[in-house]
């Protein structure tokens, strides 16, 4: 195997692994969400409603753990592609990575920011 097939800019080996971590909490997440959102949730789906869920800490966590893998999944899956098709340059990777990290930072704090009335509620 060619060294520059290992290389840190082509992807690596923590990116590799966290995009399977975060596919795992994903399902799970997911799973919980949408057991609470649309099975045990019967009725009306409105303000009220999804306020009385969101009051409950532990379904707060669970969406925000889903906000932040899934954050995290798609831009690391983007990062992934265009590495892999578009940038051959050391540089360009990593300004690419820089990018989507502040985007994805960006991402999760307007999210968290929606979710912030019902933190510590």
């Amino acid at each position: 195997m060619k060294a520059e097939a290992v290389a840190a800019h082509r992807g690596g080996m923590w990116a590799w692994l966290f995009q399977r971590i975060t596919a795992i909490l994903l399902i799970v997440c997911l799973a919980i969400h949408l057991t609470f959102t649309h099975l045990l949730n019967i009725g009306d789906l409105g303000y009220d409603n999804v306020a009385n869920r969101l009051a409950h800490g532990g379904l707060t966590a669970v969406d925000i753990i889903l906000l932040a893998a899934g954050i995290y999944h798609a831009l690391n899956g983007l990062r992934m592609v265009l590495l892999d098709y578009w940038l051959t340059s050391r540089v360009r990777a990593l300004a690419v990575t820089i990018f989507l990290w502040a985007v994805g930072i960006a991402f999760l704090v307007y999210g968290i920011w929606g979710l912030w009335p019902w933190i510590g509620y």
